[in-house]
């Protein structure tokens, strides 16, 4: 069972990021002047997920799920996987957050809602592994890291496109 929990874990951020890349840029277009109106300090990062940049963060966190998975069979720790598991589980927080406020259809829901019993499933499995007190601090990291990559590949991201494409 834990180890079709182990494989599921980059399949199902997949299907995710599959909603996000094919109907987030269209949605964004659509929707960005009043996204533009209610968060103006928002912009630049709707502009990010209307670009192709966002496709290459999509691929490093894809590489870097899958490395932690292929990590966690290798070497028969959960750690890896796990701390990708609290990443991802704890990321669609935003998501649920993201819409209440903006009160509609978000690209990510549909995808969100199919992989919320996977990661309660994965994470009721896998919880006792560890303390209480390392199960926080496994969420602090998972989160941290989670944060961090995310801002480095915005600011990354962008650049390592322009280069892509003068190369070609």
């Amino acid at each position: 069972m834990i180890l079709i929990l182990i494989y599921l874990l980059p399949i199902l951020f997949m299907l995710h990021e599959f909603e996000e890349m094919i109907i987030l840029p269209p949605w964004v277009k659509k929707n960005e002047n009043d996204l533009y109106r209610r968060f103006p300090a928002l912009r630049s990062k709707f502009s990010f997920l209307k670009s192709p940049a966002f496709g290459i963060t999509v691929c490093e966190e894809f590489i870097i799920i899958s490395a932690c998975t292929i990590a966690t069979i290798a070497t028969e720790n959960i750690l890896f996987w796990y701390v990708c598991l609290l990443a991802f589980s704890l990321h669609f927080i935003v998501h649920i957050i993201q819409f209440f406020i903006i009160r509609k259809y978000i690209p990510s829901i549909v995808s969100m809602i199919l992989c919320l019993p996977y990661c309660i499933q994965a994470i009721g499995v896998t919880y006792r592994q560890y303390s209480f007190a390392e199960s926080i601090l496994l969420v602090v990291l998972s989160l941290t890291i989670c944060i961090t990559n995310l801002y480095l590949m915005q600011k990354v991201t962008p650049r390592i496109y322009r280069w892509i494409t003068n190369k070609i």
